[in-house]
């Protein structure tokens, strides 16, 4: 886990890089966050490459690169698009962009099960990308744990309950109440098809 700090200069790389092509100077970094010198800017780069989010180019001014491959996430098994069915932990993994995660946040994978969320373009077998957490906005999409069977669908909140809403219009919103028997697992952050699997 990043401290607050390294989260910062992370971000600030992710921006730098991106909006000029190249990475910034250690001084540039310095400057950006009022560090006392160039080496204690080099010691918060040295940590996140350690922390395995960048390389490092020796002898470079410039030699700060993010490393661009996907963080391997657990695959804890399906969750329905459609009727809730339960999911279990199992010891499989998925590989996923980078960019699908947000790097102070724990995630997992489940396998979608069904077609009520087509028109959101997630179809039955697309690997789900969630990100953990309890608590969500309206119009969210969430995996919501209901007597302990988990659904993927849109999340409005209303006066004394809560609607999960499809995306298919063959399928009625779920509707619970009271709102304390359904459990926020986490928010859907993106969406992988596997174009050579079966359908």
């Amino acid at each position: 886990m990043l401290t607050p700090k390294q989260k910062n200069v992370l971000e600030f790389l992710q921006r730098f890089i991106q909006e000029n092509g190249y990475s910034p100077s250690y001084q540039e970094i310095a400057d950006a966050f009022g560090l006392s010198s160039r080496s204690t800017a080099q010691k918060y780069v040295e940590r996140l490459r350690d922390a395995g989010f960048l390389d490092m180019e020796a002898n470079s001014k410039r030699g700060v690169t993010l490393k661009q491959s996907g963080c391997h996430l657990p695959l804890l098994g399906k969750v329905a698009a459609g009727k809730p069915i339960e999911y279990s932990i199992h010891q499989e993994f998925v590989e996923v962009p980078s960019s699908f995660l947000r790097i102070d946040a724990e995630h997992f994978c489940l396998i979608v099960q069904g077609d009520s969320m087509i028109e959101a373009g997630i179809l039955d077998g697309d690997y789900a990308v969630i990100r953990r957490q309890d608590h969500a906005d309206n119009g969210t999409v969430v995996v919501a744990a209901i007597d302990g069977q988990a659904t993927l669908k849109t999340i409005f909140r209303k006066k004394n309950r809560v609607e999960l809403h499809a995306a298919n219009p063959k399928y009625d919103p779920l509707v619970v109440t009271p709102p304390a028997q359904l459990r926020i697992e986490g928010v859907l952050t993106g969406v992988l098809r596997n174009l050579s699997a079966a359908r």
